[in-house]
């Protein structure tokens, strides 16, 4: 039994979903609950790096006809709080996306912009689902530093700078390290961690002056090192993702299955991988 009939909010689409109830997972069916008592759900995506942090809302075009929220970069809870205030002011029929927006975030000014659908096809992923892979307009909430200024004017602190998700703008490193921070490890994935664990790299390497001719599996706490012959000398630390380092160079599953402590060497993208337990002494 569903129990719409005492719910607030309902929809056609909420109907549809509680007709197919008996094949949903719990947390789902607590998705539509939400949705039917408040109008909406705020999911919030917590990471140990917080910039990998994300929250967004399900349900606010179905049951409002607004545009669904999206903020990336705050800590935990902040992001969703945020959402939440941004969804009241909607509905007193604030237009999000008319100028400069206060009393959403502590006393700093913040922004809108419409959001690329393949972000909501690649993060939002309980949007995603509840609209069965449609798109709907997604409005990103964009923070600036605490001097107010935002990421494209003068003497920003780059500490606060976040991806930006709407069409047209260039694609940069922030972007490509979000898209990578959220994409599944592929059925035929060979290394023990996920294709969007962070690594280390030079930026050398990052930059692709150097190819990997050194891997690092570190001991203590797992943590991968991809430079190329200059080594340490190459820049950095820089960062990217397992995934990207194995879909920009395949041949690097050579080194899915370093031990934690060992390191791997090579003369060329071409050449075999030499596997080396670290001892104490060793110098990299």
């Amino acid at each position: 039994m569903s129990g719409t009939e005492s719910k607030k909010y309902t929809s056609e689409r909420l109907q549809l979903w509680r007709s197919r109830e008996s094949d949903l997972k719990p947390n789902f069916i607590e998705t539509l609950g939400k949705i039917e008592d408040v109008g909406w759900q705020v999911w919030d995506i917590c990471s140990n790096h917080v910039p990998d942090n994300f929250a967004y809302t399900v349900g606010v075009h179905d049951i409002f006809g607004f545009p669904e929220l999206l903020t990336v970069g705050l800590p935990a809870k902040v992001g969703g709080t945020a959402l939440n205030e941004a969804v009241r002011l909607m509905r007193k029929r604030v237009d999000l996306t008319k100028g400069r927006v206060r009393d959403i975030l502590g006393n700093v000014e913040v922004e809108f912009q419409p959001v690329d659908s393949k972000w909501l096809h690649h993060v939002m992923l309980r949007a995603h689902w509840y609209y069965e892979g449609t798109d709907v307009p997604v409005l990103q909430l964009i923070f600036p530093d605490l001097e107010n200024r935002f990421q494209w004017e003068d003497d920003f602190t780059d500490h606060f700078r976040q991806p930006m998700l709407a069409t047209g703008y260039p694609e940069g490193e922030r972007e490509k390290d979000f898209w990578d921070a959220n994409e599944w490890s592929p059925k035929d994935w060979a290394f023990p961690d996920r294709a969007n664990t962070r690594v280390y790299v030079s930026e050398t390497v990052r930059d692709k002056d150097e190819v990997v001719t050194f891997v690092s599996h570190d001991l203590d706490d797992g943590a991968w090192q991809f430079f190329g012959d200059s080594m340490t000398d190459g820049g950095g630390p820089a960062f990217s993702r397992l995934g990207r380092m194995v879909r920009e160079d395949p041949s690097l599953t050579g080194v899915a299955l370093l031990p934690r402590g060992w390191y791997a060497v090579r003369d060329d993208s071409d050449k075999p991988w030499q596997f080396f337990e670290r001892k104490e002494d060793d110098d990299e």
